[in-house]
C-alpha cells in the first residue's frame, strides 16, 4: 500500500498514471432472447486494458441480462469468456465499475422484434496512456 507524503501530497511509492477517459451514452433495444444472438452494447480493442464505470437502465417491459466479456468477437459479440453478469429488472438500473473486459452484450428472455426490451446505457471508460 502506498503511503502519502505529507509535504507534497503525492504517493511516494506509486508511479503516477495518466489516463484518458471518454463518455458514451445511448438508448438501445434488444430484440433477441438468447446469449447466442446477444446485442453488442459496447466493444473495444481486446489488447487495451480499460477501467470503466457506468450504468444500464431498463426502460422496457422485460428483464435485460447484461454480460461483460473478454475475448468476444467485436462485431457479432459471440464467444469469449463472461467475466460478469447482471440482470436488470424492469424499471431498474445496474451500476458498474469493472476492468479487464472488451465487450458488453445484452439479451432479454422473451424479446422479439415486435416486443423488444429497451434501455439506456452509459459508460465512462478510462485507458492508460503509455
Amino acid at each position: 500500500m502506498c503511503q502519502s507524503s505529507m509535504t507534497s501530497g503525492n504517493f511516494s511509492c506509486c508511479e503516477p498514471k495518466n489516463f484518458v477517459q471518454d463518455k458514451v451514452c445511448n438508448n438501445f433495444t434488444v430484440e433477441v432472447a438468447t446469449e447466442v444472438t446477444a446485442v453488442v452494447l459496447y466493444a473495444t480493442n481486446p489488447t487495451d486494458v480499460i477501467f470503466a464505470s457506468g450504468f444500464i437502465k431498463n426502460l422496457g417491459t422485460l428483464p435485460i441480462t447484461v454480460q461483460f466479456v473478454k475475448g468476444a468477437d467485436p462485431v457479432t459479440g459471440a464467444g469469449g469468456t463472461v467475466v460478469r453478469v447482471a440482470v436488470v429488472p424492469v424499471g431498474g438500473a445496474f451500476t458498474f465499475t469493472i476492468s479487464r473486459f472488451d465487450t458488453i452484450r445484452a439479451f432479454a428472455v422473451g424479446a422479439a422484434p415486435e416486443t423488444p426490451a429497451a434501455g439506456e446505457f452509459c459508460i465512462t471508460p478510462r485507458y492508460a496512456i503509455s
